[in-house]
């Protein structure tokens, strides 16, 4: 049984934003063992992230994963692959293997972004910016 990760990396070395515009993503599978498999994943064009999100494409490669990292992406995103039992995080790691390794660790600090304006703290940091997609092809 493998966790699998997709890591945004727009130029095939960094990890990169926006998810939903990525074109091309790092996928890890983790075993029990911390094992690591890396493969890669090239979205053709009309098939990017953001394309599934707003579509009907329910087979959609990045759907099959656990967990996306990325640098960023939009809170609606979020909320839609969270429907689809998937964590998105916004990360500040820029290095694909580092952020794996972190993250099997436990140690991988993560941004979330929030819809909400109020401070807390519980532990982690929450990035506050616009919500939803601000592609404009779409009425909310």
């Amino acid at each position: 049984m493998y966790t699998h990760i997709a890591i945004s990396s727009k130029d095939k070395k960094n990890i990169t934003g926006h998810a939903g515009k990525c074109n091309h993503f790092f996928v890890f599978k983790v075993d029990k063992n911390a094992n690591i498999i890396r493969e890669n994943l090239t979205l053709e064009k009309g098939n990017l992230l953001h394309d599934a999100l707003h579509g009907t494409n329910d087979d959609h490669p990045l759907f099959k994963m656990d967990i996306i990292l990325t640098q960023s992406v939009g809170q609606s995103a979020i909320d839609k692959l969270e429907s689809k039992d998937i964590k998105a995080y916004i990360i500040r790691e820029t290095d694909p293997d580092i952020a794996i390794h972190k993250l099997i660790k436990g140690t991988l600090e993560a941004m979330a972004p929030a819809a909400h304006q109020h401070h807390h703290d519980h532990g982690h940091d929450h990035h506050h910016g616009h919500a939803g997609c601000t592609c404009g092809k779409h009425s909310h």
